[in-house]
């Protein structure tokens, strides 16, 4: 049994619908108006969460920092996330709050959220882990350029509350190169932990591979894909780099739905219509060589096997069980052997 874990009464894990989050990050350049507009085209887009970042400047960085400035202009107040929040929930979408400081996550905690992602730069940030952990929402670890050993230990601090647990494979490099991506690690993250893996892609979203890198996470077993989105890129506005268009983020979430079918059952099923229908196009069966009369007894040199579109038959693994068995009726060249026609003989 492959790890699962629920998301909004939703199982999430291999062998389930892929589940798609669309990051807004700080797309909405601190504009409250743009932040309502990008709920509206994640809900469009048909994801099923939508990912906002919530932060208090000031229990995340230091006034030194060269981004703090910037921060302080991107920052909504509680009323305006609510707000936010409330517009998603209205669609029924989920909302997956990405939190960077234990104040942020406590009001994330206590607004309701569906989901918390926790960035790789908090693996190490024990209180916030274990907040976020405690709390009992499902929630997403990060884990770009971060240890086995790093992962591992901020696991171990969290192993009682790992059922809500999903790793997220994917490092940010404004934006990732195609060659960094190292798609492999979610399976290497599968074998090593026993959790579902999620895959963030960051790659540039100028680069046509970016509408399709996440296909091959899927393949790689990924249960969980995030992608960042904007109102345009062009504007080149925060967390445009590796951010889709909104016709982009349609077309991706299209292909991702897709691709999620095509996966199929983690289990052996029995054969689909579909298979069953190809089974009879394509399989052979045993059929006569040439004219054959009743009484006569059947050699190798009376049989051949030819595809019939039909299964009533023998298949050709049972060539051996009808040598030297009676004919009890005449049987045309060309037709298939049927049960009937042979004395003593069972049916494939």
């Amino acid at each position: 049994m492959y790890p699962q874990i629920r998301i909004n009464n939703r199982t999430v894990g291999i062998g389930h619908p892929v589940y798609v989050i669309a990051e807004m990050a700080c797309a909405h350049h601190g504009s409250l108006e743009k932040a309502l507009k990008l709920v509206d085209v994640a809900v469009e887009a048909e994801v099923d969460a939508v990912q906002l970042q919530f932060f208090s400047r000031d229990h995340l960085m230091s006034v030194e920092h060269p981004a703090y400035d910037l921060l302080g202009k991107l920052s909504f107040s509680e009323d305006e996330w609510r707000k936010i929040y409330d517009h998603a929930r209205k669609y029924s979408m989920d909302v997956f709050v990405c939190t960077y400081d234990t104040p942020s996550a406590e009001f994330a905690i206590r607004l309701g959220v569906e989901g918390i992602k926790l960035n790789s730069s908090d693996l190490s940030n024990h209180d916030l882990l274990e907040t976020v952990a405690r709390s009992g929402i499902p929630f997403t670890i990060g884990t770009g350029a971060s240890t086995v050993e790093e992962i591992s230990e901020a696991l171990a601090r969290i192993k009682d509350y790992q059922k809500n647990a999903i790793l997220m494979h994917g490092m940010q490099a404004f934006p990732t190169e195609i060659a960094d991506a190292n798609i492999n690690k979610i399976k290497i993250f599968q074998s090593c932990f026993n959790l579902p893996v999620g895959y963030q892609d960051h790659t540039s979203g100028d680069d046509a591979f970016a509408g399709v890198i996440d296909l091959l996470a899927i393949g790689a077993g990924a249960c969980v894909v995030e992608k960042h989105y904007t109102l345009d890129r062009s504007l080149k506005e925060t967390d445009y780099q590796a951010a889709l268009n909104p016709q982009e983020l349609n077309a991706y979430v299209k292909r991702i739905r897709t691709a999620s079918t095509a996966m199929g059952e983690t289990s052996i099923q029995p054969l689909s219509e579909a298979e069953r229908n190809y089974r009879k196009f394509q399989k052979k069966q045993i059929v006569a060589r040439k004219n054959l009369t009743a009484g006569s007894i059947i050699s190798k040199e009376d049989l051949s096997f030819l595809r019939t579109g039909k299964l009533n038959g023998y298949s050709p693994d049972k060539a051996n069980e009808l040598l030297g068995k009676k004919i009890i009726q005449n049987i045309s060249k060309g037709a298939a052997f049927l049960a009937e026609y042979v004395d003593g003989c069972g049916q494939d």
